[in-house]
C-alpha cells in the first residue's frame, strides 16, 4: 500500500487518507465565508507534504489556494477533490497549470455534480430505502433501522471511494469531455423522473388525510370519504395538499411558515370535525 503509484509523486496511503478526510470531516467547519473550503484544506494536508514538504513558500500556496470556498455533494463531489490533487500532483511536476485554472474548475464543477449528487441521492436513494427499511420496522422489527444505517454507510463510502479515484486517475480531461458530451444532463434529467415516480408513492403511502363528514339522511348515510373522494381518486386529498403545500414553496413561503400553517391546518379541521 505504501508503495508508489508509477509516474506518480503521491503514494496510494496517501490518497486513501485524503479521502477518508473528505468522506468524513468535510461538514466539521462550515462557515458562510468558506463553506467546506476548510475541509479541502485538511484533505490537503498529507498531500501537501507528498508534493512541497521541502519547499514551505509553495506549500502555502497551494494550501491557500484550496481553503477557498467550496461547496458541493460529498459523495459525487469527491471527484473533483481527485481531480484537483491530479491537478496539483502535475503542478508540482513543473507543468504549466495556472493557479487560477484550478480555481475556476473547482467552481465550474461545483454546481453539475451538487445538482446530481442531491437528486440521485437525497431525491432517489435515500426514500427508497427508507420507503423499504421504514416498513420492515413498523412490522415490530428493528432491522429496518440496522439495514438501512449499514447500507446508507457502505453505498456512501463506496460511491465517494469510487468518485474519488476516477476524479485522480481521469483528470480534468475526462471529467470536462464528460460534460461537453451532456451525459450528466440526461443522466440528471433520469434520476429527476424516478424521484418524482419515488415521491409520488410515498405520498400516498405516508401522508393521510381523512374527510370525517357523514351526511345523513332518514334512509342512509352518505360517507364523504368512501363514497365519494375514493370513489374519483383514491388518496385524492394527501395529493392535492401536498401540491398545494408545493405551489406555496415555489411562491416563496418558507418552511417555517408552511409547518406554521399545516399545524393551524390541523387544529381547526380537526376541532371543527372536517378531518378526522
Amino acid at each position: 500500500m505504501s508503495k508508489e503509484v508509477e509516474g506518480s509523486l503521491i503514494r496510494k496511503k496517501d490518497l486513501i487518507r485524503s479521502w477518508l478526510i473528505w468522506e468524513n470531516l468535510p461538514q466539521t467547519c462550515y462557515n458562510y465565508e468558506r463553506m467546506m473550503g476548510q475541509a479541502v484544506a485538511h484533505v490537503f494536508v498529507p498531500i501537501s507534504k507528498r508534493l512541497h514538504n521541502d519547499d514551505p513558500e509553495k506549500k502555502k500556496e497551494m494550501m491557500k489556494r484550496e481553503i477557498e470556498f467550496f461547496n458541493v455533494h460529498i459523495e459525487f463531489g469527491s471527484c473533483i477533490i481527485g481531480m484537483i490533487i491530479a491537478l496539483e500532483e502535475q503542478k508540482a511536476k513543473g507543468v504549466a497549470i495556472p493557479s487560477e485554472f484550478i480555481t475556476s474548475l473547482k467552481t465550474s464543477l461545483m454546481g453539475p455534480l451538487s445538482g446530481i449528487g442531491d437528486t440521485i441521492f437525497q431525491g432517489v436513494l435515500i426514500p427508497i430505502l427508507l420507503a423499504i427499511t421504514i416498513d420492515l420496522t413498523l412490522k415490530g422489527t428493528i432491522w429496518g433501522s440496522i439495514i438501512y444505517a449499514v447500507a446508507i454507510i457502505a453505498i456512501a463510502w463506496g460511491m465517494s471511494y469510487a468518485n474519488f479515484m476516477f476524479g485522480y486517475r481521469a483528470g480534468a480531461d475526462a471529467i470536462m469531455d464528460f460534460l461537453e458530451k451532456g451525459i450528466l444532463n440526461k443522466v440528471l434529467r433520469g434520476a429527476e423522473i424516478m424521484g418524482c415516480m419515488v415521491m409520488g408513492g410515498l405520498i400516498s403511502s405516508y401522508v393521510k388525510m381523512n374527510v370525517a363528514l357523514e351526511i345523513t339522511s332518514s334512509t342512509t348515510t352518505f360517507n364523504v370519504q368512501e363514497q365519494f373522494l375514493d370513489a374519483v381518486m383514491p388518496n385524492i386529498l394527501p395529493f392535492a395538499f401536498t401540491m398545494f403545500i408545493f405551489w406555496l414553496m415555489k411562491r416563496g413561503w418558507s418552511s417555517l411558515k408552511v409547518i406554521g400553517l399545516i399545524v393551524v391546518f390541523g387544529i381547526v379541521t380537526g376541532f371543527l370535525g372536517i378531518l378526522g
